[in-house]
């Protein structure tokens, strides 16, 4: 309320009418509201957006690593194997 009363006080200085200065500050006050709702929404969206591609990094990594340990058993295998 506070911080309202100084952006009303500071549209009065400026020139405004006093119900018009206190309607101009309660609008820009819930556009700034509205605009970091907006913004912290957009921010959750691309936060899930980068955990759900570091998931599927860690899962390709895991079956890169699965496929090298699985090719280099068979090429010891294929090695060991030879008469």
């Amino acid at each position: 309320m506070n911080t309202e009363m100084k952006a009303a006080n500071r549209f009065a200085e400026a020139g405004f009418g006093g119900e018009q200065s206190k309607t101009m500050a309660a609008g820009i006050d819930d556009l700034l509201v509205k605009s970091m709702a907006a913004f912290d929404r957009r921010f959750d969206a691309l936060e899930n957006s980068l955990r759900s591609l570091q998931n599927f990094q860690i899962i390709s990594l895991i079956s890169i690593v699965a496929t090298m340990l699985a090719g280099f058993a068979g090429l010891i295998f294929a090695v060991l194997g030879r008469p």
